[in-house]
C-alpha cells in the first residue's frame, strides 16, 4: 500500500526488476524519476477506490463536526452527565452550509453526491478547470471558483486533489489565516498538501474550528506529535481504502497487472511515465 520504494531499493534491485505492481491508486511512495530513468513501468489500482474513500470522507467529516472522538472519551472518562451546559458536545450542523471541495474528480465528485441530502446550500469547487454538468440543479449547485474564495466562502473544506509539486503543504499559515474561524478541514487525499506545523497553530489558536485527517506526515503518525493532543483534531490510521470490496477488487488488478505484464499483454492499469 505504501511501502517506500526509492532509488536504494530500485538500485538494489538492477536488472532483475523488470516492473513494480503498488496495491494503492497513490505512487507518491515510488521513486517516479528513478522509474522513468530505469524505463520501469508501473501498475496501480486505480478506479475502485473511488466509493469507499468517499464513504470514508463523510464519515471523517461527521465525525469531527460532531466531535464523535472526543465524545466517546468523555463517556469513558466518566464526564457524561457531568455538565449542565445546554450546549455540551454540541458540534457544527451541515444543513444549509457551504461545501469547499479542491479537486472535483472521481473521489471529489463522489463526495459531493453523498453530500446532497444534507441540505447542503452549495458546493464550491477548485482545480484546474471548471466542468460541465448537464443538469439544472448541478449547474445551481456547484461553482468553480479560485482557491482563495473556497477559503473564504466554505464551511467545511475538503481536500481530494492529488499531492505534486503545486499542492505540497498547500494549506499552510496564509491559507488558514483566510478560512473562517468556525471552519472545518478535511483531508483524505494525502498528507503532504497540509502544513500540519501550521495547521497544528490554527486549532490551537482557534484560526479554525476543527480538522479531520486520514493522512498524515509522516504515517504512522508518531504517538507524542503534537496534533494529536488537540480535542479538535480527529486522526484516522490512512484507511480510505479500508473496506473488504474495495481490497479484494484492488488484490485482483494488481495480480492482473502483474500477470499481464508477463505474458506479455498490457497492464490492466499502467501509470503514464515517459520512458517505460
Amino acid at each position: 500500500l505504501s511501502t517506500k520504494i526509492d532509488k536504494e531499493i530500485i538500485s538494489a534491485a538492477g536488472d532483475k526488476l523488470k516492473m513494480l505492481a503498488t496495491f494503492s491508486v497513490g505512487y507518491n511512495h515510488i521513486d517516479i524519476k528513478e522509474c522513468e530513468k530505469r524505463g520501469i513501468p508501473i501498475g496501480y489500482t486505480p478506479g475502485v477506490l473511488t466509493d469507499t474513500t468517499a464513504d470514508l470522507a463523510i464519515t471523517l467529516l461527521l465525525a469531527t463536526s460532531r466531535r464523535i472522538a472526543e465524545a466517546m472519551r468523555t463517556v469513558r472518562n466518566g464526564e457524561w452527565g457531568t455538565s449542565s451546559n445546554i450546549m455540551w458536545m454540541c458540534g457544527k450542523p451541515l444543513i444549509n452550509s457551504t461545501i469547499g471541495i479542491v479537486g472535483l474528480g472521481r473521489i471529489g465528485l463522489a463526495i459531493a453526491r453523498r453530500l446532497q441530502p444534507f441540505s447542503i446550500q452549495r458546493i464550491l469547487y477548485s482545480g484546474t478547470r471548471e466542468k460541465y454538468f448537464d443538469s439544472d440543479n448541478d449547474k445551481k449547485l456547484f461553482k468553480f471558483v479560485q482557491f482563495e474564495e473556497l477559503l473564504h466562502e466554505s464551511d467545511f473544506v475538503i481536500i481530494a486533489c492529488a499531492l505534486n509539486e503545486e499542492t505540497t503543504n498547500m494549506f499552510n499559515k496564509k491559507a488558514f489565516e483566510q478560512m473562517k474561524n468556525d471552519a472545518i478541514l478535511i483531508n483524505i487525499s494525502r498528507g503532504g498538501i497540509v502544513d500540519q506545523d501550521a495547521l497544528y497553530d490554527a486549532l490551537k489558536n482557534g484560526q479554525i474550528r476543527a480538522a479531520g485527517l486520514d493522512v498524515t506526515v509522516p504515517e504512522p503518525l508518531p504517538t507524542d506529535h503534537p496534533l494529536l493532543t488537540l480535542d479538535n483534531c480527529t486522526i484516522f490510521p490512512h484507511i480510505g481504502s479500508a473496506d473488504e470490496y474495495a481490497r479484494h477488487q484492488m488484490a485482483q488488478i494488481c495480480v492482473d497487472n502483474l500477470l499481464n505484464f508477463f505474458s506479455g499483454k498490457p497492464m490492466a492499469h499502467q501509470l503514464k511515465i515517459d520512458n517505460a
